[in-house]
C-alpha cells in the first residue's frame, strides 16, 4: 500500500528527506541506508539519476529494483 500524497513518513522512512535528497536539496549521506533503498524502490526516475543522487553504483539501484519486483529503468 503506498502511502498517503500528505503522509511524511511511510513504516519508519522520512519521506521528505528522501524527496529532498532525489531533488538534489539535500546531501544523501543524511538518509539511512535502508531509506536510499525505499528511494530507488519507489522513484519513477531512471536508475542512472537515482544512483547520482543516492550515492550509489547504477548497478545498485537496478538490483535494489530488481528485488522489489521492479523492472529496471
Amino acid at each position: 500500500m503506498p502511502p498517503l500524497p500528505y503522509a511524511t513518513s511511510d513504516r519508519g522512512v522520512d519521506l521528505v528527506a528522501v524527496e529532498r535528497v532525489l531533488k538534489g536539496t539535500l546531501h544523501h549521506s543524511s538518509l539511512e541506508p535502508e531509506w536510499r533503498v525505499y528511494a530507488a524502490r519507489h522513484s519513477d526516475e531512471p536508475a542512472k539519476s537515482v544512483a547520482q543522487a543516492l550515492g550509489v553504483a547504477e548497478k545498485t539501484v537496478i538490483r535494489w529494483r530488481a528485488e522489489a519486483g521492479d523492472a529496471p529503468a
